[in-house]
């Protein structure tokens, strides 16, 4: 492992079989950077950050033995790379790739309990609030925004600007640039239009089911 100038390590931190950290970076307590993971320069991760895990890839087994390889697990050969600049909240987890590396850009800043599954891509720069979770390969473009417990499925991208609001699930690509909220998510302005007709409807109910009451008027 190579440790830079400068950096500063506290107290129970692992650091794995060729892993790299970066000039100046600060690792709180608890934190693990798997086997072969690099974090750049100028870095911060907080308490019981871990970079590297294994991701989660199974498959069912076509000739189980019993309950003990039913399920069998997908080794994970990649890594992860971190950019420089890069703040991690304490408690997220960042998996390794599969074959290749999942990437944090430059200057990225991640809440606590964020899950950034095998083979993501995270641009420059971009914002991931609490909660946050992205399954595998999704893309996030440079300057994204995913705002408190967004969720997105395997393989989506999301473009460079764009932004997601809180408590959205995202379940196709999001052009740079726009704004998408709800579940599933859609563009702000289709979503808000949803959400007048669907208001309307309730109180057009309200105004049946009066009238369908004794005495309705």
């Amino acid at each position: 492992a190579k440790i830079g100038a400068g950096a500063i390590l506290e107290s129970n931190i692992a650091i794995g079989t060729d892993a790299v950290v970066g000039a100046g970076t600060l690792l709180h307590p608890g934190v693990v950077i798997g086997d072969r993971c690099t974090v750049g320069a100028r870095c911060e991760l907080h308490a019981n950050v871990s970079i590297g895990a294994d991701g989660f890839g199974y498959v069912p087994n076509p000739k189980p033995t019993g309950a003990h390889d039913a399920v069998l697990k997908i080794p994970h050969i990649g890594n992860v790379r971190v950019g420089d600049a890069v703040e991690i909240g304490a408690n997220s987890c960042v998996d390794r790739g599969k074959f290749g590396a999942t990437t944090i850009g430059d200057g990225t800043k991640i809440d606590n309990l964020v899950q950034i599954g095998h083979n993501c891509r995270i641009g420059k720069c971009c914002l991931i609030c609490g909660h946050v979770g992205l399954s595998g390969s999704v893309t996030l473009g440079d300057g994204a925004i995913l705002a408190g417990k967004v969720g997105v499925s395997d393989g989506i991208t999301i473009g460079a600007g764009a932004r997601v609001g809180a408590n959205s699930g995202v379940m196709n690509d999001v052009p740079a640039g726009e704004t998408w909220f709800g579940a599933p998510a859609m563009p702000a302005g289709t979503q808000r239009r949803n959400m007048v007709v669907l208001r309307d409807i309730a109180e057009r109910m309200k105004a049946l089911q009066k009238l369908a009451s004794p005495g309705g008027q």
